[in-house]
């Protein structure tokens, strides 16, 4: 296992204190990121990972960290970016737009980080006026369709956005024959962002949504909300809850219809915390979780390799980890690209190393040594080609996943690019 630092956050309460305190310091950060800062040199190197360590998302972060801790491994034992073995610093967000922003700027102030992973979720719009003020590129992997015609450069999203995932919720409904949805969502605004997606592609593809009830989070009953969806004789609900919500929606779907019918949800539905607090066995017999998954080839054969020598064999990957490997092995190669850790010449070369033409490669030490080469490489990752948009998106496929009684969970079907290309509305 590598170290990786920790850095404390500080409450909502000291908010005020920490921006007076570490407004000169991150003002700082910025100048010196205007400068031209060799990439050579002594010392380690320091890459910023923000994200949920605490509260109802925390998994989410820690598919993020776990990602970030493969890539580090790959990396420092191909020599290190201009010979500098890479460090990890963490800081917390707790999922809270308000508790993002004093993590940002404590983490800046306490480390000279050359690049941010993360964070999910709605907090990146809170965090992004203090990444462009820094310069200081970001791979962030929220899937807000806020961020679909993105104009911030140092923002690069390497996730689908939720809009590609909602048409493959769509998509796998339609596949299994399912004609008559219902939309299930908390309050969450990240979780309502969906609604729109799904109900285009469904009515896209001939069906209809009979019912769209929204709840609020973690209450004792949703009795009345439940027997609602049961009224209206859907033969699918689309979902994403907390896991808190969920347990107690699950209880109530099985006291009042047996959990008749089945729910296809996120990325959410997917993590631990939530299969765990619905029970494992409900999920497997009534959840299919849909989510960007990795291709097959050489990318995922690395990241695997490099995952159980980093975790052990016998260790399944969070899922979404593997973005997070490809945020890290991308901005190391776009610093060796640059040959500067200084953040404006890092974000110009991001395209040179990730977009065609170039030679493909699949491991940060084969693009490394095409690199040093001279060659222009197009990286592959294990998340999908990452090639970026005009408003610095990925696009990729997405699986269907059921998770086992062991709590696995499992793919059991793909649905390509092309396939969701074809059913966007």
């Amino acid at each position: 296992m590598s170290v990786t630092k920790t850095i404390a956050q500080g409450n909502r309460h000291g908010f005020l204190r920490i921006v007076a305190g570490c407004l000169v310091l991150v003002l700082a950060l910025a100048a010196c990121g205007t400068s031209s800062t060799p990439a050579g040199g002594s010392g380690p190197m320091t890459m910023g990972v923000l994200s949920c360590f605490t509260g109802t998302l925390a998994s989410l972060g820690q598919a993020m960290l776990q990602g970030s801790q493969v890539a580090q491994k790959a990396i420092n034992e191909a020599g290190g970016i201009h010979g500098r073995q890479l460090t990890l610093a963490h800081a917390d967000t707790q999922c809270d737009e308000a508790d993002s922003v004093p993590a940002l700027r404590q983490l800046l102030a306490a480390q000279n980080v050359v690049g941010i992973i993360g964070p999910e979720t709605q907090e990146i719009s809170a965090d992004a006026p203090i990444i462009t003020s820094a310069k200081i590129p970001d791979e962030f992997q929220g899937g807000s369709t806020l961020f679909d015609h993105n104009s911030n450069t140092w923002l690069w999203r390497d996730s689908p956005s939720d809009s590609q995932l909602g048409v493959a919720m769509a998509l796998y409904a339609h596949k299994k024959g399912y004609h008559n949805a219902a939309l299930l969502f908390y309050s969450d605004i990240a979780a309502q962002t969906f609604a729109k997606p799904i109900t285009a592609t469904w009515q896209k593809l001939g069906h209809q949504i009979v019912s769209n009830i929204t709840v609020a989070p973690d209450q004792t009953s949703y009795r009345t909300q439940v027997q609602q969806v049961i009224n209206a004789h859907p033969d699918v609900i689309f979902t994403q809850t907390d896991a808190a919500t969920a347990a107690v929606l699950f209880q109530n779907f099985k006291e009042l219809d047996n959990l008749a019918i089945p729910f296809v949800g996120t990325d959410v539905t997917g993590v631990d915390q939530y299969l765990k607090a619905v029970t494992y066995a409900a999920a497997n017999a009534h959840l299919i979780s849909v989510y960007g998954t990795s291709v097959t080839g050489q990318a995922t054969d690395g990241f695997n390799q490099f995952f159980a020598a980093q975790f052990g064999s016998t260790a399944q990957p969070l899922a979404n980890a593997n973005y997070a490997y490809d945020a890290v092995i991308s901005l190391a190669l776009a610093i060796d690209k640059a040959g500067s850790t200084a953040g404006p010449a890092i974000n110009a070369a991001m395209t040179a190393v990730t977009n065609p033409p170039g030679t493909q490669c699949y491991t940060y030490k084969d693009c490394l040594k095409l690199l040093n080469a001279g060659s222009k490489i197009n990286y592959e990752g294990a998340s999908g080609d990452l090639n970026y948009n005009q408003h610095n998106n990925v696009f990729g496929p997405y699986g269907a996943f059921q998770v086992n009684l062991k709590g696995q969970e499992q793919q059991v079907k793909l649905l390509s690019a092309s396939e969701l290309a074809a059913a966007t509305p």
